[in-house]
């Protein structure tokens, strides 16, 4: 039986942190704003906004959320984006994605300046993480890292496997976790053989959204187990992996919900801050 790697004790210390960092800010006459965007109502989006707003609470930083109309056009946001871009009193933006389908969602995401993308999903800081120039990544791939590094799994050196491409988790932490000199095999739902290639991973980390994509024969013995995923299926939260039946196979895991998802917002938290402190 596995041991269950919950998400709220790293948190507790990440926001003791980042509570006095903010606090110090404050004193130098500056309280940090996120303002959030969402574009329609999509469970998710909302309930990662909702997760934002009490984390911003608790550490001092003003969240405001801008839930715009799931009918808006490409262009409208992005003006909406430029906006934000000049207003001074906002420090930093969160993009609620995936947007709706008809939203030309790279373009629109690169109308976001850098210096206030504050979950890492422009070209250009995507790009920076890619080439190693900045080591600040998507909130919920930073919170990959954190975990491990909090459970005391050594990084450099091991096998991990990454289920997931997408520009938010699976593609940055791939470049987060060999910037840490891991060997890192990235496979996906087309991925030929999957159990095979996922079974032989010492972690194995799951962020396709695919909700019970992960079963007992895609887990090694003595595995590691990092559950990502964010599905809600008739209202309920659920991950990628299948956890009662892969939970007795693995050493460790996280469960959804519950695992990944509370240290994720203080990492966006810990972006934001260190955003503003770059620029002072």
């Amino acid at each position: 039986m596995a041991n269950i790697l919950f998400g709220r004790d790293p948190a507790r210390l990440l926001r003791r942190n980042m509570w006095g960092r903010v606090k110090g800010l404050v004193g130098r006459g500056l309280t940090p704003c996120l303002r959030t965007v969402q574009v329609g109502v999509d469970d998710a989006a909302a309930g990662y906004v909702r997760g934002i707003g009490r984390a911003g609470q608790r550490v001092g930083v003003k969240v405001e959320n801008d839930l715009l109309p799931s009918n808006i056009s490409s262009e409208e946001v992005m003006e909406h984006l430029r906006r934000l871009n000049t207003d001074d009193s906002v420090h930093g933006v969160f993009l609620a994605l995936p947007f709706p389908e008809h939203i030309e969602e790279t373009v629109v995401v690169d109308s976001l300046l850098a210096t206030k993308d504050v979950d890492r999903v422009t070209s250009s800081a995507l790009g920076a993480l890619m080439t190693g120039r900045v080591m600040i990544g998507p909130a919920t791939a930073a919170a990959v890292v954190e975990m491990l590094d909090f459970a005391g799994e050594e990084i450099e050196g091991r096998s991990v496997t990454v289920v997931g491409r997408s520009n938010v988790v699976g593609r940055p932490l791939w470049a987060m976790l060999l910037d840490r000199h891991a060997t890192v095999t990235v496979c996906h739902t087309r991925t030929a053989n999957l159990a095979a290639v996922a079974a032989s991973a010492e972690i194995l980390i799951v962020a396709a959204g695919h909700p019970g994509l992960i079963g007992a024969e895609h887990v090694g013995p003595d595995a590691v187990v990092l559950d990502v995923g964010t599905n809600y299926e008739n209202g309920n939260l659920i991950g990628d992996v299948r956890f009662d039946e892969v939970e007795p196979r693995v050493r460790l895991i996280t469960p959804v919900p519950g695992g990944i998802g509370p240290l994720t917002n203080y990492c966006l938290m810990r972006n934001l801050v260190e955003l503003i402190e770059h620029t002072l």
